[in-house]
């Protein structure tokens, strides 16, 4: 078997390539990937959409980020100041 990406030789039972470091399955056509964005998104916000966008981002609940970001807030008094740091410097979710 040959790695997709480099052509170099594969055991048939390894999971990775040896020299790219590609991850391989046998029998899998390699398919195009997405690229993850940090995006303020249009509709499920409540404020800017930065705790939602951080959500979608790492992949976890959205009340998860809010409580921390509230924490932060009430506990260190900074997260006022990063909120409206990120409201600025994460764009806006454009719907195609």
């Amino acid at each position: 078997m040959f790695c997709t990406k480099c052509g170099g030789a594969i055991e048939e039972k390894a999971g990775f390539c040896p020299l790219c470091g590609t991850s391989v399955v046998a029998g899998a056509v390699p398919g195009p990937t997405v690229e993850k964005k940090l995006v303020r998104p249009q509709n499920d916000k409540w404020i800017a959409g930065v705790c939602q966008g951080f959500a979608r981002y790492f992949g976890i609940d959205v009340t998860l980020v809010r409580l921390v970001w509230v924490s932060t807030v009430i506990l260190a008094g900074t997260g006022l100041l990063a909120y409206l740091i990120c409201w600025i410097v994460i764009p806006r979710e454009y719907s195609t």
